[in-house]
């Protein structure tokens, strides 16, 4: 729940508790009334159950609906879903590059291939990034990226590289 989610929800559990507390309050009011005046007819049996069906149903909306399905469904319709998918996907590609680029010595073999491993650790906070939803991360362009290295990964010059460190 993001801050915004927060503050609107305390806003609705704040309405929900007033909304309880006035009719509590109002409702033993006319009980007092009821009982001092006419003891012989319960008329405020009436408007607590009137309230009563309005604070129901103000109860099921505040605590019985299943804001876990909603949160779903709207990630379902606005394409959410499909975007945490691939950032997950791009979190266990950069996982397995780190992997397989932590063998490597850079500077023993090649100093000018260190910007290799500076790519690698923007790309893995890129994705980062995406994880937590913020804003300026491209999940195209990231994937691009981790494209870029994986194909330096697999090409025969990576494993010249890789030879030259094990040697």
């Amino acid at each position: 729940m993001n801050e915004k989610e927060a503050k609107k929800r305390i806003k609705e559990l704040k309405g929900y508790y007033a909304h309880l507390t006035s009719y509590v309050a109002v409702n033993f009011f006319i009980l007092v009334i009821n009982l001092m005046l006419v003891p012989n007819f319960y008329f405020f049996v009436f408007p607590l159950l009137g309230w009563g069906i309005g604070l129901a149903i103000h109860t099921f909306q505040v605590f019985g609906t299943n804001r876990e399905w909603e949160a779903r469904k709207i990630e379902e319709l606005t394409g959410l879903k499909e975007t945490k998918d691939e950032v997950q996907r791009l979190a266990e590609r950069t996982d397995a590059l780190v992997t397989i680029l932590a063998s490597v010595d850079w500077e023993k073999i090649d100093p000018d291939l260190l910007h290799t491993r500076d790519n690698l650790e923007g790309a893995k906070a890129k994705v980062t990034a995406l994880r937590n939803g913020e804003a300026g991360a491209d999940p195209e362009e990231v994937s691009r990226e981790i494209e870029k290295l994986e194909a330096f990964v697999t090409s025969s010059k990576f494993a010249y590289y890789e030879k030259a460190a094990r040697d």
